[in-house]
């Protein structure tokens, strides 16, 4: 009787044990929206003071076997002006989603919409701003916050997106180029670039019409990741673990990495085995007066996270991390424009580094040009350099 219970129980243990490996092991893949995915802003002017801007964007359950509930999408705006933001009541800026599923409505309700596994939906973002066409040009950004919320098996997910709509294009008055050695440096001002744009159309706009022959366009490394999004959202999109949340402190506080945010981004960017290698490494070298070798050995990938602050508003609050395929858009730029073109990475202390280059770039010659840091992509908005040799003229009027 005695083993017969005992062989009960051990087989109900057994089993609540094979059970519970099992939920820890079941598949938990989230439903997200995708706003790197959206379509590019349709503009609808409906009167003189009254622009309305829409796109889609998509929301999509990667579960291949469980369905999930998309409960609600709540927009708001948060809007940065180039001065002083004009007075409530003289400009008024709206957000509103519309759903495209069960029956369309009108007043921004939310139906709550359960999503099959490996389904997408797509509802559409209306930002609607009302003001004197003098008072949308003091707009610098409309940040839009999407905060929408999942229910399925897991517990129910609280989750925030952002979308930067740049209402005015207009960049006014050109900077003007300055000659160091033998080159002449000519900055390219732009409007406020988002994940909306493309760098070769980009450079086709605002370069091309400028561009002489032995021209070579250099772009900020920080400016070619923001249009491919790639920036994060510390609270949304980066939960730091066990060896981010002490690496950090080993970190001066003037680097990007000494944030436990920072930290993580670039471990999942270069792998926590090289992270922990180059912080090692790094320490022992600092003991005999050698600095600088962390990122050595991490890579250029950890070097080029910026940390909240460290790009202009509204990226500002975001981590921005280096830009992908840096040939491809180099690539991209030359197949476009018929320039030369490269990326890269300059700061204030004289260093400069070229992630990519077409074939025609000295690439060496490059970097002793930009140590004076042309590029500017804060207040200047000029994330865009070209370098000229000294030799070929500036055709001023085409600077106006």
């Amino acid at each position: 009787m005695k083993r017969s219970l005992w062989g009960t129980l051990i087989g109900v243990g057994s089993g609540l044990a094979l059970f519970e490996l099992w939920y820890r092991n079941r598949e938990s893949k989230p439903t997200m929206m995708l706003p790197a995915h959206r379509h590019p802003w349709r503009i609808h002017n409906y009167a003189p003071g009254h622009r309305i801007y829409r796109t889609n964007i998509p929301i999509r359950n990667f579960s291949s076997k469980f369905e999930a509930t998309v409960v609600d999408v709540v927009p708001s705006v948060r809007v940065l002006g180039k001065k002083a933001l004009p007075n409530p009541d003289e400009i008024k800026i709206e957000a509103q989603v519309r759903p495209w599923h069960k029956e369309t409505r009108e007043d921004g309700y939310w139906p709550a919409y359960i999503l099959s596994p490996q389904s997408t939906l797509e509802f559409e973002l209306s930002v609607s701003i009302k003001g004197d066409l003098e008072q949308i040009k003091d707009i610098h950004a409309v940040v839009v916050n999407l905060d929408y919320s999942t229910y399925s098996r897991r517990e129910k997910q609280q989750r925030h997106e952002e979308v930067i709509l740049v209402p005015d294009m207009s960049v006014g008055a050109q900077p003007e180029p300055v000659t160091e050695g033998n080159v002449t440096l000519v900055p390219i001002k732009t409007h406020i670039l988002t994940d909306a744009d493309h760098m070769a159309e980009v450079v086709a706009k605002y370069v091309s019409p400028v561009a002489q022959e032995g021209d070579i366009v250099v772009m900020a490394e920080s400016v070619v990741a923001i249009t491919q999004r790639r920036y994060l959202i510390p609270d949304e999109h980066v939960k730091p673990g066990f060896w981010a949340s002490r690496l950090c402190y080993l970190i001066p506080s003037v680097g990007s990495l000494s944030s436990r945010y920072g930290m993580q981004t670039a471990i999942d960017e270069v792998g926590l085995p090289r992270m922990l290698t180059a912080v090692g490494v790094g320490a022992a070298m600092k003991l005999v007066g050698r600095s600088g070798w962390l990122y050595r050995i991490a890579g250029m990938p950890s070097e080029l996270v910026d940390d909240i602050s460290g790009t202009m508003p509204p990226y500002d609050k975001y981590i921005v991390m280096g830009p992908a395929h840096s040939q491809s858009v180099v690539n991209e730029v030359k197949a476009r424009t018929g320039l030369e073109a490269a990326i890269a990475d300059v700061n204030n202390l004289r260093r400069a580094a070229i992630l990519a280059a077409t074939k025609g770039v000295d690439v060496k010659n490059l970097i002793a040009s930009l140590l004076s840091n042309p590029l500017g992509n804060a207040a200047e908005q000029t994330p865009i350099v070209i370098v000229r040799p000294a030799s070929v003229p500036v055709e001023s009027e085409s600077r106006a």
